[in-house]
Order: structure tokens, then sequence, then C-alpha cells
């Protein structure tokens, strides 16, 4: 499924469920009114006026507060299809063998020649890794160790005295922690 398909999914999925939720909130809204006006109508006596404004007090905090949870709710679900879409961009691209080439053979060229003495990686990936390691000029001096565990996908890069972290769940974070007000405006647009 492409990023049009999954942004076009998700906006469909959201859009239905807000849609729900207003329908229930007004509903629920217009039945507390409706008795509310009921109440009202059967009080006749000197302190109807007063009761009125109570009422149609409550009414108007009762609202407000469905409002505000309806808000928060569809709020809250926005998150978790933002989170979902990026578990989902990862997961893709572990699983999708191509991608997942594609990301450590990008990975493994991004880090300068010269500089980088181990990788560690997972048992899964070794053979790949080797292979691409294989390309570099410095090849022989890189030391891969299977040391990560068997669901960690991508790989750590010791370089100098440093250690970067080049496994996908890492890039996921940093690409999220980059695209999500972009991707949030891009999936609900219309809302924003």
């Amino acid at each position: 499924m492409g990023t049009e398909e999954v942004k076009t999914a998700v906006l469909q999925e959201a859009t239905a469920q807000a849609d729900a939720l207003v329908e229930a909130a007004l509903s629920r809204a217009s039945r507390i009114l409706e008795n509310e006006k009921r109440a009202l109508q059967a009080d006749a006596d000197t302190q109807l006026a007063e009761y009125r404004l109570k009422r149609q007090r409550e009414a108007a905090t009762k609202s407000a507060a469905l409002r505000i949870e309806l808000r928060n709710a569809v709020l809250q679900r926005k998150q978790e299809l933002l989170e979902e879409l990026y578990r989902s961009v990862e997961q893709t691209i572990g699983e999708t063998g191509t991608l997942y080439r594609q990301y450590l053979a990008r990975a493994v060229s991004a880090i300068g020649d010269g500089t980088l003495s181990l990788i560690e990686c997972r048992e899964d990936d070794t053979a790949i890794l080797r292979e691409l390691v294989s390309l570099r000029p410095d090849a022989g001096a890189i030391v891969i160790e299977p040391t990560l565990s068997p669901r960690e996908r991508g790989f750590l890069a010791h370089v100098a005295r440093a250690t970067i972290d080049l496994t996908l769940s890492a890039a996921v974070a940093a690409l999220k922690e980059e695209t999500t007000i972009e991707v949030a405006q891009a999936l609900f647009a219309r809302e924003i």
C-alpha cells in the first residue's frame, strides 16, 4: 500500500470516526437540552425565571463539556492514527526485503570512509551488512558483530569515539520528530 493510499485510508477512517462521534454527541446534547426544556416549561410558579436561568446554565455547561469531550476524543484518535502511521512505516520498511536492504545500504553509505570500526546488528542482517561493507574502501577495518536482538532492525555504528544509532526504530523516531506536523496537516488539513 503506497503512502497516498495510507494517507487516504487514514483520512477516511478518521473522518468516519469523527463524524460518528459528532453525531453521537449532538444526539446526546439534543436529548439533554430537550429534557431541560420540558422541565423548565412545567415549572409555572414565581421562581420560573430563576429556574430557567439555572437550567439553561446547566445545559450550556453540559453542552460545552460534551464539545470538549468530543474534541479531546477526536484529537486522541488523530494522535493514535499518526502513531499507527509511523508504526506502519517502520513495519513496511522492516518487512519488505528491498526497502529494508535500501535502508541498510543508505545507512552504511552515510557513514564517512575511514571512521567506521564496528557494526552491531542482528544475526539476520550480518550477511547483508558484510556485503554492503565490502563495497567500502575501509572494509577490512570494519568488524561486524551480531549483538542486537532479532526484533531490532538496522544497526549501531561505532565511529571514532561515538556510537551512531542507525536502527530502523531510531530512524523512524527521527522521521516522526521531523515530519509529524507536516503529516498531520496533510492528513487532517480541513480540520486544522
